[in-house]
């Protein structure tokens, strides 16, 4: 297959597009409810991107060594067994890309500033996952240039209000430490599992790399400078957020990000913010819809039974796997089972990625590209999020476990 015009840039930019969604805007919030000192909550999110790095440095390792489409479900497959990356890829398809299609075009059409009714925002989102649908029909370097249109003003939006408490004539408030406890670092610790979640998205472009020229220079570059672009963006949002907003109005609040550019702006900043979200949802679901089918596409090339989801255009779209994600959101969009799922299975996403990460230090233990402090520090903050989720959803935990074995099952199945 001919590989298309799809450059460092492009590739950066779905990194950046992967990783910022809500997660910026909402979190600090229920952080500071628990840590309400300005300097600790900041030097939480230096933490969490260090450790997004540390993965990010991994994957950019594995894609020099394993150059081909899938993420985890081919990383997995050489580095333990063919078992684990199928159980993998076929998780990543549901939890991983399925439902939070579906939560991201339902969030663009909740921050439009309209009156509608629920059903007509599902029906809204519904429509942008077809229109994007249309989109990426067109092949991957004609769906990338648009994609990077809302990528640039995702980007906007978080420096525009970053740039907005700079100029702005309001006090700015001290950042205070908080005091060295057990508490504050049980709270800490807890805090850092909601910001990896912020951070999520990095390992985007090692899903897609086959159709990457130049991938194996290409790719791991764009997850580097992606993570460190993004890391930068979250870190400067929050110090303008904890700079210029109270802790005691931040505690509890939902959509900070619309709390800060009210204050800087009245509300026509908050009017200007829900667009703003709106657009730059545009972009995560877009980013998704890339590469979630080029990711079931990878499956279908390895499993016979599956094949029909390898079928290309002329274009080299991955046009029956397309269709299956796009399918597979609606019914989420309309079902609103999007959390539960990604609730259900959803850390397991984090434990596989932990693998993947765990499995490149033991195969290459002298491996010096990697910077192992960090990448220690991304397994040790992954696998405390999966103990987390077992200590306080150990019934939930259990059946998503289970539901991998069941999963599982059918590899053999196919396999035959």
């Amino acid at each position: 297959m001919r590989k298309e015009r799809f450059g460092w840039l492009s590739a950066t930019f779905l990194v950046i597009a992967n990783m910022v969604g809500t997660g910026i805007y909402t979190t600090t919030g229920f952080i500071v409810e628990e840590l309400p000192a300005g300097s600790g909550v900041l030097l939480l999110w230096v933490i969490g991107g260090l450790a997004a790095l540390g993965g990010a440095l991994a994957y950019a390792e594995l894609a020099k060594l394993y150059p081909r489409s899938g993420g985890e479900y081919h990383f997995l497959s050489i580095l333990y067994h063919p078992l684990l990356g199928y159980i993998a890829g076929l998780v990543s398809l549901v939890a991983g890309f399925g439902a939070p299609i579906a939560a991201s075009a339902y969030t663009f059409s909740a921050y439009l500033p309209f009156p509608f009714s629920e059903f007509q925002r599902k029906v809204i989102a519904a429509l942008l996952v077809m229109a994007l649908i249309g989109v990426h029909c067109l092949g991957l370097s004609r769906s990338a240039r648009i994609q990077n249109v809302f990528v640039f003003f995702k980007i906007l939006l978080i420096l525009h209000l970053v740039g907005g408490a700079f100029f702005t004539g309001n006090e700015p408030q001290s950042l205070t430490w908080p005091s060295l406890s057990t508490k504050t670092i049980q709270v800490s610790a807890v805090s850092l599992i909601f910001i990896s979640f912020a951070y999520s998205g990095w390992n985007a472009a090692a899903y897609i790399m086959s159709e990457i020229p130049h991938a194996t220079r290409v790719v791991p570059k764009a997850i580097v400078t992606g993570t460190l672009i993004v890391m930068s963006l979250y870190v400067a949002f929050n110090w303008a957020l904890l700079r210029f907003v109270p802790v005691d109005e931040l505690a509890g609040e939902a959509a900070v990000g619309r709390l800060l550019a009210k204050r800087l702006w009245g509300e026509v900043g908050e009017t200007f913010f829900g667009w703003g979200v709106s657009v730059a949802m545009v972009s995560s679901v877009s980013a998704m819809l890339m590469i979630a089918p080029r990711v079931a596409s990878v499956v279908g090339e390895d499993y016979p039974t599956l094949k029909v989801l390898a079928y290309r255009t002329s274009r080299g779209v991955p046009l029956y796997a397309l269709f299956t994600v796009g399918i597979m959101a609606w019914v989420f969009i309309f079902s609103a089972s999007f959390d539960a799922v990604i609730n259900y299975i959803g850390f397991t996403l984090s434990l596989f990625s932990g693998m993947t990460v765990l499995g490149l230090f033991l195969r290459y233990r002298q491996s010096k590209s990697l910077s192992k402090l960090i990448g220690v520090l991304f397994l040790i903050l992954t696998f405390w999020m999966v103990f987390n989720n077992f200590w306080n959803r150990p019934w939930e935990s259990l059946a998503g476990l289970l539901t991998l074995v069941v999963v599982g099952s059918s590899y053999f199945w196919l396999r035959r």
